[in-house]
């Protein structure tokens, strides 16, 4: 800019002319408007510091939750899969409702498993579809308890001819008495008035009637063969005190397959 008095150069900010020494009337208003504008800009500053800290406080507490929610939700997910109880529950409870949903079904199964002395098939059945809980099967307690106590004479024998010494490592005269247990308890669980029913039950009757007998007598004569049995003793095993039963199959093992050994 040009002084005003001797035409020298100025620059605005030159309070006064260095060649005349006349003041400069332009370089107080632009010395006012600095300071406004530093002070504009000092307070915009520090706002923004103000601003961006409670910013940053609640970002960060905004990150800080997220990743604790996260971590609950994670945690509860794993207990939930890790948890045995809540898994057999909800196992327990998706088998009941397709159960229920198929009824119709369900019931027909098992009454052509019945007719057809399927025993370890009715037995598997009655066991993946957890019906010996269900209310709505109750006449055919009897019947589920004769086919668990087959399978379990049946496996001790599967278990004495192969020589197999399973995971406990039972030998044959843990099976031998095994079976014996079995076939000593058949008297008071299936036979016997465990359940409290009356003579005159669906448990005794009918088809379920017929069946009991039916297996009842399987079993005896797979028990007969297997140990070679005379038919006396096949018939009076029932009665028979377990320890006693159990020490005469294992007898009869010992004499009838030499080969496994005396374990």
């Amino acid at each position: 800019m040009k002084c005003k008095y001797c035409g020298s150069n100025l620059a605005i900010e030159d309070e006064v002319c260095p060649y005349c020494g006349k003041e400069n009337p332009e370089a107080a208003g632009h010395r006012a408007t600095m300071r406004s504008v530093r002070a504009e800009y000092e307070q915009t500053r520090e706002e923004t510091k103000i601003k961006s800290r409670s910013a940053g406080r609640i970002g960060r507490m905004i990150v800080i939750g997220l990743m604790l929610l996260t971590i609950f939700i994670l945690w509860g997910s794993v207990r939930r899969n890790s948890d045995i109880d809540y898994r057999e529950e909800k196992e327990r409870t998706d088998i009941a409702r397709t159960v229920e949903e198929n009824r119709e079904n369900v019931t027909a199964t098992l009454r052509e498993l019945e007719a057809n002395r399927e025993y370890l098939a009715l037995d598997s059945y009655v066991l993946t579809y957890r019906l010996r809980g269900d209310d709505t099967y109750l006449d055919y307690s009897r019947v589920f308890t004769a086919v668990i106590n087959y399978r379990a004479i049946f496996e001790d024998i599967l278990q004495i001819l192969s020589g197999y010494e399973g995971y406990s490592g039972e030998g044959r005269k843990e099976w031998c008495e095994d079976a014996a247990i079995y076939i000593s308890n058949w008297r008071q669980y299936v036979d016997g008035d465990f359940w409290y029913d009356a003579s005159n039950s669906p448990m005794h009757g009918g088809e379920h009637g017929a069946f009991l007998t039916d297996i009842k007598n399987d079993t005896r004569d797979m028990v007969q063969v297997y140990f070679g049995l005379t038919d006396e003793e096949a018939s009076s095993m029932w009665d028979m005190d377990e320890e006693a039963l159990g020490e005469m199959l294992y007898e009869r093992c010992r004499r009838l397959y030499p080969e496994e050994g005396d374990r």
